[in-house]
């Protein structure tokens, strides 16, 4: 049996579970991702604004990072290239880097598609699903 410690408090603050690092990494993917995506529509097509599902970015971010976590370099020697599938037409809208400073490991290629028959023509109407692909560097 364990003894009793009286008198003493124990605090679970510094403790960072693995979940809690990854969700951190997604969140921060997804961010960049919603960054690049707006800009890239803004840069490289002519919509006014962009539709897409809630939770596709959030989605795709874990899965960019869950491909990259077990590579040489981890998330840090990634690149993230997002595409978008217009019809059949593929179109490179924009490109992360995690970090700069770290040579490129990996290569994750990100494609969002359109909706055909958007209801509204100058906005961007995006499906839920996505293709995501991961390449490794030599």
């Amino acid at each position: 049996m364990p003894p009793i410690v009286h008198g003493s408090s124990l605090s679970l603050d510094p403790i960072i579970e693995e979940e809690d690092v990854e969700s951190r990494e997604a969140l921060l993917i997804n961010k960049k991702l919603k960054s690049v995506l707006h800009r890239g529509v803004e840069r490289y097509l002519s919509y006014e604004s962009v539709v897409l599902p809630k939770n596709t970015l959030k989605s795709a971010s874990s899965d960019i990072v869950n491909l990259s976590v077990d590579q040489p370099g981890g998330l840090r020697g990634a690149v993230v290239d997002l595409h978008l599938d217009d019809n059949g037409c593929l179109k490179r809208l924009a490109q992360i880097v995690a970090d700069p400073r770290h040579p490129v490991k990996t290569v994750i290629k990100l494609t969002l598609h359109k909706v055909l028959q958007p209801s509204d023509p100058n906005t961007l109407h995006l499906h839920s699903g996505y293709a995501i692909e991961r390449c490794c560097k030599p």
